[in-house]
């Protein structure tokens, strides 16, 4: 049997097809990760993942938080109660 994990969402925008902040819950099968997570949000209308990821990377100038640290890796694993929040880097003053 499969176990499915629940995490927590965040994406602002401009990774958000209305230009507004999201936030959700989403459910995951066995073997969760940040790539899959994505490919689940994309195809439920929360984010555009063609902003996100060129190939099979990440493109610049976004970071993606789980539980506060920065993630570079698509293939990072999730676990059940994670918290992803995707933004665009901020320039520094």
């Amino acid at each position: 049997m499969k176990k499915k994990i629940c995490v927590k969402l965040k994406v602002l925008p401009p990774f958000t097809p209305n230009l507004k902040t999201i936030e959700s819950m989403l459910h995951l099968e066995d073997g969760p990760t940040l790539a899959k997570l994505l490919t689940k949000a994309s195809n439920q209308g929360i984010l555009e993942i063609n902003k996100l990821i060129e190939g099979d990377e990440l493109k610049d100038n976004i970071v993606i938080l789980i539980n506060g640290k920065t993630i570079f890796d698509l293939k990072q694993e999730l676990n059940d109660g994670d918290r992803v929040v995707i933004m665009p880097l901020a320039p520094g003053g």
